[in-house]
């Protein structure tokens, strides 16, 4: 991995597509490519001493809450590919971080957008983060959407997929289910034969509520041609903990 930054208003790395980052055709999984933002936005936010060690010392802890991803064309095995990430500010109580992915011939393949809570660990009291965000570099003049990220909707009748039980291996720093973990159940809850011969041109993410480690929760999808919808929630309950719009083209 190459990193180039001049502007440490934007943070810029070079991955390399591995085997174990790609799908049955060898095409980039969009699970890999999310892990990828959330590695590149903490090395911009250790650069800048926002990271997760220089809140967790103030007992704060950024936490994802929306984010949307558009692919225009899916890299694979050993393709070389640039993320650039940067911070647009703050608007009420979400920062909000954007991400750009380029080829090695300088296309622009695929972007995204994200909005960041911060919590008080101890109270588990979300504040706002515009005392955070005004020490960090904001390139506020260069947002990928016009508009900010809102909540998806509800989801009304969707079928029931399956049991999904929370283990180790879904956990993170935190010790709730990892993000990505999300976007790959919901994924892998669309039907073969959309997966089979269709390729993901957007993926909308909200995340509601967290989920911990022995918990069980429950997954439902709607699909149709071009869209799927799907909303995983804690099982025996009305506790959704995420909800998700996948376009596929």
């Amino acid at each position: 991995m190459t990193i180039s930054n001049t502007d440490i208003r934007k943070y810029r790395k070079t991955f390399r597509i591995g085997s174990f980052d790609t799908d049955l055709n060898g095409r980039a999984k969009l699970t890999s490519i999310c892990n990828y933002f959330q590695e590149i936005a903490g090395y911009h936010v250790d650069l800048i001493n926002q990271g997760i060690d220089d809140l967790k010392a103030n007992n704060l802890a950024w936490i994802l809450s929306r984010l949307k991803v558009q692919i225009f064309a899916t890299p694979k095995w050993k393709d070389n590919i640039d993320i650039e990430t940067w911070s647009i500010g703050a608007d009420g109580l979400f920062g909000n971080r954007e991400y750009r992915i380029y080829n090695m011939k300088g296309d622009v393949i695929g972007q995204a957008t994200s909005s960041w809570l911060v919590l008080n660990t101890k109270t588990k009291r979300l504040i706002r983060p515009q005392k955070i965000v005004a020490k960090m570099p904001v390139n506020s003049e260069d947002p990928i959407f016009e508009h900010s990220l809102g909540k998806l909707q509800q989801l009304e009748q969707g079928n029931y997929v399956e049991d999904l039980h929370i283990h180790y291996s879904d956990l993170d720093f935190y010790q709730h289910v990892n993000n990505v973990k999300y976007i790959k159940w919901a994924i892998d809850s669309c039907l073969s034969e959309i997966l089979l011969n269709k390729t993901i041109h957007e993926l909308e993410i909200n995340y509601l509520h967290e989920a911990k480690l022995d918990q069980i929760l429950e997954i439902f999808n709607q699909n149709s041609d071009n869209t799927s919808k799907i909303v995983i929630k804690t099982k025996n309950t009305d506790i959704e903990n995420c909800r998700v719009v996948i376009k596929w083209k």
